[in-house]
C-alpha cells in the first residue's frame, strides 16, 4: 500500500531492483503488451484534443479519460482492471506533456531563428533546432502494478493479476531483493520483462520530518549555518567551506574546510579504457563496403567499467558531502548553478573541453540533493556563479586569476596550474577554489540577511563587507562590493 503523507513531513520515494521468477512469463509479456496498447490509446485521445488535456488537472484525468477505453472494441473486450487503466492514463499523460514541452521549445527556437537578419545565421539556427518532435508510434513501458493488482506479499513472493490472453488470473511471482533501509516501506512496483529476464522494481517510501522553512529556522536560532561547495575540473574536485552567519550582526564566520580528490584518477582510468576500446576497434574489420559491421556488444565490459568508475566517484563524493553537512549541523548546502555550462567550440582548449564534456558536477549535485534531503532533511540550493571567482572573499576587492597574473610567474611554482591561484589587490595569493567556495556561501547569505554580509577571519575582531544587495525591478540582485569602488 502507498504510504500516506503526514503533516510536517515530506515524502521520500526511491526504488529497489529485485530479480523475479514466475512459472508463466508469457503472461507477463502479454500483460505488458496490453498495458502499452492502453497507453497508446490514451495518448491518441489526449493529443487529439490537446487544449482540453492541458487545462485538465492531474486529479481530474481519471474522470475524463478513464471511460473512453470502452469505445475501443479490442481493449474493451479485455476488461482491463481499473488500476491498470489508471496507470496507463498516468503514463500517457507523461508522454503527451513531455512531447508538448519539447515541441514548444522547438517552436520557440524556430521563431528566434526567423527573427535573425542574416540568412547565414537564420539557416544555422534552424539547422541547430532540428526536426520537430513527434509523438511515439508505440511504447515499451514496464507494467505499473498498483495496490489493487497484487496481494499476499510475503517478502520473497506475491501474487499478481495478469492477462492470460482470455481472462485475468492471479499468478505467483517470486523475487529477491536487498533489505529495506531503515524506516522505509514498500509501495507499488513495476514488472519488467526484457531480454527474456523478469525484473521487479519496488517503490519504497518514507516520511521524513521537515525542519521547517529557512526563515523560521533563522528566527528560531538567530543564525544560519551552510556548507558552500565549489566543483573543479581538476583535483581537488570538491572544495567546501562551512560558514555561519548571524542575523543580528550579519557577521559570517568560517568554521571548517572540505577538500576531496578523485577527478584526476577518473580521467586517467577513463583514458586508459578508451584507449583499449580504440585498439580493439582498430583490430576489427568494420568496413561497411564489405558488409561487415561491428557487433553491438563490442567492448561491452570496458564500457561498463567506465560507467562504474563514474558512478563510484559520484556516489562516494555525494555521500561524503551529505555526511559532512550533517556532522556540522548545516541547514543548507550551496552549489553553483552549472545548468547552462557546456563545452563550447573555440572557447576553451581541446583538453579543457574534453574534461567539461565528461564532468560529473551536475550528477554530484543531483545525488547530494537527494541524499541530504532524504537522510537529514538538509536543503540544497544553487546560486549564480557570477563574480565568485574574481572577488576577494576576505577584503571584497577585485582579484586577478589565471592568465591575468601569468606575467608574475605564479605558475612556476609546484602544483600550481592555470587558474588555480588568485592575486588579491593587496598582493596576497590564495587558492582560487577556496576563494570561490567562500564567495558562493557569502553570496547566498547576502540574499538571506537584510544587512550587508561581513566576513570575519578567524581570530580577528572585525571584518569587511564582501557582497551587497542591489534592488532591481525583479527581485534582489547580489553584487560584489568592489563594483562600487
Amino acid at each position: 500500500m502507498a504510504l500516506k503523507k503526514q503533516k510536517g513531513h515530506f515524502q521520500i520515494n526511491e526504488s529497489i531492483l529485485a530479480t523475479a521468477q514466475t512459472a508463466t512469463p508469457e503472461q507477463v509479456k502479454l500483460t505488458q503488451g496490453l498495458f502499452n496498447d492502453s497507453v497508446m490509446f490514451y495518448v491518441s485521445k489526449m493529443s487529439s484534443n490537446l487544449e482540453l488535456f492541458l487545462k485538465t488537472s492531474s486529479d481530474a484525468l481519471y474522470s475524463i479519460y478513464e471511460k473512453l477505453i470502452y469505445s475501443d472494441p479490442i481493449l474493451n473486450a479485455t476488461r482491463i482492471p481499473q488500476d491498470l487503466r489508471r496507470a496507463a492514463i498516468k503514463k500517457a499523460a507523461g508522454v503527451v506533456k513531455s512531447w508538448h514541452t519539447n515541441f514548444s521549445r522547438w517552436k520557440k527556437r524556430i521563431e528566434n531563428a526567423q527573427r535573425c537578419h542574416t540568412l547565414k545565421k537564420r539557416t544555422r539556427l534552424k539547422k541547430k533546432a532540428g526536426k520537430p518532435p513527434v509523438l511515439p508510434e508505440k511504447t515499451n513501458f514496464p507494467i505499473q502494478v498498483y495496490s489493487g493488482m497484487f496481494k499476499n506479499d510475503t517478502g520473497d513472493s506475491l501474487v499478481v493479476k495478469l492477462w492470460t490472453g482470455k481472462t485475468w488470473q492471479y499468478q505467483k511471482v517470486s523475487y529477491q531483493c536487498r533489505e529495506l533501509p531503515l524506516d522505509y516501506v514498500k509501495g507499488t512496483f513495476s514488472l519488467i520483462y526484457d531480454e527474456n529476464q523478469l525484473k521487479l522494481v519496488w517503490v519504497i517510501q518514507k516520511n521524513t520530518p521537515s525542519k521547517g522553512k529557512l526563515v523560521d529556522q533563522i528566527k528560531a536560532s538567530g543564525k544560519l549555518r551552510i556548507l558552500s561547495i565549489d566543483l573543479n575540473l581538476d583535483d581537488p574536485i570538491v572544495v567546501g567551506k562551512v560558514l555561519e552567519g548571524y542575523e543580528d550582526t550579519d557577521v559570517v564566520v568560517e568554521l571548517a574546510n572540505l577538500r576531496i580528490k578523485g577527478n584526476n584518477r577518473l580521467h586517467h582510468l577513463r583514458k586508459r579504457y578508451l584507449g583499449r576500446i580504440a585498439k580493439a576497434k582498430s583490430l576489427t574489420n568494420t568496413r561497411t563496403e564489405l558488409g561487415v559491421l561491428p557487433p553491438d556488444n563490442l567492448c561491452a565490459k570496458l564500457w561498463k567499467r567506465i560507467k562504474s568508475l563514474e558512478k563510484e566517484l559520484i556516489e562516494t563524493i555525494s555521500h561524503t558531502i551529505a555526511e559532512i553537512a550533517n556532522y556540522h549541523n548545516c541547514n543548507v548546502i550551496v552549489f553553483e548553478n552549472l545548468k547552462s555550462l557546456k563545452p563550447q567550440r573555440g572557447k576553451y582548449s581541446h583538453r579543457s573541453n574534453t574534461k567539461r564534456s565528461f564532468w560529473v558536477a551536475k550528477k554530484i549535485q543531483k545525488r547530494v540533493e537527494q541524499k541530504a534531503l532524504n537522510r537529514y532533511s538538509i536543503y540544497t540550493v544553487r546560486v549564480n556563479p557570477k563574480y565568485t571567482s574574481i572577488t576577494d572573499s576576505r577584503s571584497g576587492g577585485k582579484c586577478l586569476r589565471g592568465s591575468q597574473v601569468g606575467s608574475l610567474n605564479l605558475y612556476l611554482w609546484k602544483d600550481s596550474g592555470l587558474g588555480k591561484l588568485v592575486l588579491t589587490p593587496d598582493g596576497k595569493i590564495f587558492c582560487s577554489g577556496e576563494n570561490a567556495a567562500r564567495n558562493i556561501g557569502l553570496k547566498y547569505l547576502a540574499a538571506k540577511f537584510e544587512k550587508p554580509v561581513v566576513f570575519k577571519n578567524a581570530g580577528l575582531p572585525t571584518g569587511c563587507v564582501v557582497w551587497l544587495l542591489c534592488p532591481a525591478g525583479k527581485g534582489n540582485v547580489v553584487i560584489p562590493a568592489w563594483s562600487f569602488a
